[in-house]
């Protein structure tokens, strides 16, 4: 059980996927980009969000995160694949 709380930490986690939801729906409608967005499994402790979308939508989402991250993000991002 969590400290403040009596739920688990299983049930945090899904809590904290389940909040993290319509924020995912909202950015993706801000985006035009229709999805199927829902709380996945837990895994490693961790609530998981699940988005399904059209291949056509997943190529213009990944276009639209390149051309707005940061030079620290791609450089993280090229460090944590190399390391993998």
């Amino acid at each position: 059980m969590t400290a403040t709380t009596s739920r688990t930490p299983t049930e945090t986690a899904r809590t904290i996927a389940r909040n993290a939801v319509p924020e995912v729906r909202e950015a993706l409608a801000l985006m035009r980009l229709p999805a199927e967005v829902d709380i996945g499994e837990v895994i490693d402790g961790h609530g998981t969000v699940s988005v399904v979308m059209r291949s056509g939508d997943a190529y213009e989402f990944a276009r639209w995160a390149r051309t707005h991250a940061t030079a620290d993000e791609r450089d993280f991002h090229d460090a944590t694949k190399q390391a993998g």
